[in-house]
């Protein structure tokens, strides 16, 4: 309701502190839970529910929802389904398909746990979503290239595995972003 209004010219949505971005905005009832990732491979699901993350007005700062270490950033963020999937690409084309409810409820503010393991060759994650197994993704690469692949293609593993060739591009190459398919 705070958002309802018909001035042409916008409303401020959220006050951010310098160094920040807004990554993602997304609608969550209050039993959902929010799983944030990270582009060096961490994560953390947490409630969004009164008791950790309380409803403040439309221009304030809102609350921590993850740290990081120095040299890491958020990628992504997405409400939890628990019959879905945590999805997730590296910048080197391999992917990664687990159980959402392989990752447990933690207190918003913290590290997180490993979404994946990350080598130098493989790269950063690129992306991250919550899938269903019939679902399909699209990955951007950086030469403007699009390949569209069914997330069964990749199997369901534990969340501190590395992932499997899902991507094949040429050298020089990399991922930049992944979508679901909505069609």
């Amino acid at each position: 309701a705070s958002y309802d209004t018909n001035r042409t010219g916008g409303i401020i949505a959220i006050n951010l502190r310098e160094g920040d971005d807004l990554i993602k905005a997304m609608l969550v009832d209050d039993d959902a839970d929010i799983l944030l990732v990270s582009r060096k491979g961490m994560s953390i699901r947490f409630s969004a529910g009164n008791d950790s993350l309380r409803a403040t007005g439309r221009s304030t700062s809102g609350v921590t929802g993850m740290r990081f270490r120095s040299d890491d950033e958020l990628l992504d963020a997405s409400v939890v389904s628990d019959n879905g999937f945590v999805f997730v690409v590296t910048e080197g084309g391999y992917a990664k398909r687990t159980s959402a409810d392989q990752y447990r409820l933690q207190n918003r503010g913290g590290l997180g746990i490993k979404v994946a393991k990350l080598s130098d060759d493989r790269g950063d994650l690129a992306g991250a979503l919550i899938v269903e197994e019939d679902d399909e993704v699209l990955v951007v690469l950086e030469s403007g290239k699009v390949v569209r692949s069914d997330v069964s293609e990749v199997p369901a593993k534990g969340r501190d595995t590395m992932g499997v060739v899902f991507a094949r591009f040429e050298e020089g190459d990399k991922i930049l972003a992944i979508a679901q398919n909505s069609e």
